[in-house]
Parts: structure tokens; sequence; C-alpha cells
């Protein structure tokens, strides 16, 4: 029944009902066919979501629209521009670096994709860089909008797991940090083969303005994650002082809020958390089947029962997850693995944290490949081209991110070393 329930799950999922639904449906026709009472399904469907840590994540994303809606991230954009835009293919670098302060301040890669793309997509194809690249460009630098902290991803797998929330964002910091300048350095050397514009340098009092505009914003990440770090307040605590900051360097410092401004920051929070909050809820009741089936601990034994080396294990494990991240999005695919993988991380003697960022940063990957990748259908929309012309440039982001989460499994420091220092 197990199997029945997974088929149906894929094949909806493959018919093109929403993930939520479909893993709501699936796990409604087991409760009914094993005899349970569809109480338990409400029951665990309002549960996940009824926790004081939760409450960050709406806060979180009204914190993030609010900053965006005050036109934050033309701010950044500028700041970001007048760093590295004299380098190979400028405005790319620019899209990179803006997509690394942004995921500081949105903590989503979506938003970070559909803000950054909407503004630089339409200008590098006006500068002449070819629409597929452009597309390419902002779709796979938003994805560190998730690792690089805070992100409300890893408010998430703290739910899952238990994990300290402090940890999670010092430990996707390196990982993050990491693949942003790979993907910065690979932008860079596209722009040296491709001969892409090159911008003029900026000047020191460009580059001082342009700090200064900024440097507003850049607390919101700084106090974000340090509040939450130093145990001066909870994650929670620490996103509902974000939201009120937002509002009020929108309305008093930028003053480029209004009503307007704020009803649609407001209903674009709504609808981010809503969506969140549905998938969370739907695989809530799948988590609590699988759970009380022993499918994780069938699973985790199973796969330690194979009797292979640990380095081969976690490839596989790896090697999973990047197909996961293809064909499904980022909380369904840590929901179904995290508790299986979290048990095998143990027993490999890996600590939980570093195998939860290992899953997050390999699901990632799968923002930007097809055929689910969520900031590709965004990049592409607004560059006006097809997913199929893009693939190419995608290519080698792909590889180096591959090849970082490799990286990012076998060498623990890169996750650990400010954790560690935490204590």
């Amino acid at each position: 029944m197990i199997l029945i329930m997974a088929l149906m799950f894929f094949a909806l999922i493959c018919i093109g009902v929403p993930i939520a639904f479909s893993m709501g449906t699936a796990s409604i026709w087991y409760l009914l066919t094993n005899g349970t009472s569809l109480s338990v399904a409400a029951q665990k469907f309002f549960t996940q979501t009824q926790s004081f840590s939760f409450l960050a994540v709406p806060f979180f994303v009204l914190a993030g629209t609010l900053m965006v809606e005050a036109g934050i991230a033309k701010k950044l954009i500028n700041f970001a521009s007048v760093l590295v835009r004299h380098l190979p293919a400028g405005l790319g670098c620019v899209s990179v670096v803006t997509s690394m302060i942004l995921a500081g301040i949105s903590g989503s890669s979506v938003a970070d994709a559909s803000s950054v793309g909407a503004i630089l997509i339409p200008e590098m194809n006006d500068r002449g860089y070819p629409p597929p690249f452009s597309a390419a460009i902002n779709a796979t630098s938003s994805v560190v909008g998730i690792i690089i902290p805070p992100s409300s991803t890893m408010i998430v797998i703290s739910a899952i797991t238990n994990l300290s929330v402090a940890k999670l964002f010092m430990a996707g910091a390196i990982p993050g940090i990491i693949i942003g300048l790979a993907f910065l350095a690979i932008t860079a050397y596209m722009g040296i083969k491709n001969n892409y514009p090159r911008e003029a340098r900026a000047s020191k009092s460009e580059i001082w303005a342009a700090t200064k505009d900024a440097l507003i914003a850049m607390v919101f990440p700084v106090f974000m994650v340090g509040s939450v770090v130093t145990g001066i307040a909870t994650v929670t605590e620490s996103a509902s002082i974000c939201a009120i900051y937002s509002l009020f360097v929108g309305i008093f410092v930028y003053k480029t809020l209004n009503l307007k401004k704020i009803y649609k920051a407001l209903a674009d929070a709504a609808i981010g958390t809503t969506v969140v909050m549905m998938v969370v809820s739907c695989a809530s009741i799948m988590q609590f089947i699988l759970i009380s089936q022993q499918v994780p601990t069938k699973l985790s034994n199973a796969l330690l029962g194979l009797g292979l080396p640990n380095w081969l294990l976690l490839i596989m494990m790896v090697l999973l997850l990047g197909v996961a991240g293809m064909v499904m999005d980022n909380v369904p695919n840590l929901y179904i693995f995290l508790p299986i993988y979290i048990p095998i991380a143990q027993s490999m003697g890996m600590d939980p944290i570093q195998m939860a960022i290992i899953c997050l940063c390999a699901l990632a990957l799968g923002l930007f490949t097809p055929p689910v990748g969520t900031t590709l259908f965004i990049s592409c929309n607004i560059a006006k081209c097809s997913i199929e012309s893009v693939v190419k440039d995608l290519i080698p982001f792909f590889i180096a991110g591959v090849l970082i989460v490799v990286a990012v499994a076998f060498i623990p420091p890169l996750t650990m070393w400010i954790p560690s220092l935490m204590g």
C-alpha cells in the first residue's frame, strides 16, 4: 500500500496536479484504504505549522516582500554593479553578486530570480547579451537564496529534524558563498570566451554613494543572523523585528513605500506563506504515514545493509537527491529524504547539520534544471526564450554545482567549521 501511495503521488505530479495536493490526495487514499480515521489527517495537517518557530516563516517572507516593494533590489543591483561591472560579462557578474547579497534579505531563490531577473535580464538583452545566457545566469545565481543565511528553507529543515536554526544558518554560509563565487568565475570566463560586453569601472565616488545607499538594507541579514546566532532573539522574534524594520526603512528612510505597495507586499507574503504552509501541511500527513510504517528506518537499514563503503554510499545518496531535485520541489523532498538520510549520516559518524546542508545544496541545483526548475522557468519567461535554448549555457554551472556538493559532502569543515565555533 505504501508503494501504491508513492506511485499515486508521482502519477498525480506527472499529470500536472500541484505537489501539495498530490501528497495530500495520495496520503488520504492510504488512510481511507487502511481504515484510519481522517481526523488523523486533519490533525497532522495543522500540527506541524502550529509551532512558534514556524511563525518565523510568514514574518520572514513579509520582510522580504516589503524590501522588494521598497525598491531594495535596485539599490543592491547598483551596489553590486559598482563592484563587479568592469569584469567580463559585467552585467552577468552583477546578477550573480546581487543574488548573493539579496539571499540574505529575501531568503528565497524564487523571490531572487523574480526581482533581480525583472530588472537585469531586459537590461542584459538590450546590451547585446543573448537571452538564453541572461536567463541562465539569473536562474543559476538565484539558487544561493536558500543556502546563504538567513533562509526560510532552513527553518523548515529545523522543524523536520529539530536541528538548531542558528547552526543551520552558519553551516550554509561557506557553501553558499563558494557556489556564488564559482558561478561568478564561470560567468566571467564565458564573458571572455564569447566576448560579452564589459562596463566602465566605477569611480571611488560612485562606489561610496552606492555603498551608502545600500548599507541600510544590508543591516537586515546581519541583524537577522547575528541575533539568532548570539541568542539575543529567537528566529521568530528576529524575523518579526526585521519585518518592522523593513516597513520603517521603506516608509521613513527610502520613502518608497506607500499604501498600495504595502498592500501588495502583504498580499505577496500571504501567497508565499500559503504555498509553503500547504506543502508543509500535506507533507506532514505523508510523513506521519511513512514514519508510522517505519519506512525511513527500513530504507536506512536497507541502504546500510548493502555493505558499501561510506564514500560510495554518500555518492549514491547525493545522486538520488540530485535526481529528486529535478522532478520535485525542495520542501517535499526534504520531508521525504531527511528522515532517511539523518540516521545514515549518524551511523557514518557525520554530523546531522552537515547532512542537512548536503541535502539543501543538492536539491538547490534542481531549481535550475528541467523539468521542474522553478528559477529556470521564471528566468526563461522574463527573457522570452525557450528552456531548450538555455540548457547549453546551464551545463557549466550545473557541473560546478555538482562538484561543490561533492566537496561539501566529503570536506566537513566547509559546513561545520563556523558552527563548531558556536560550541
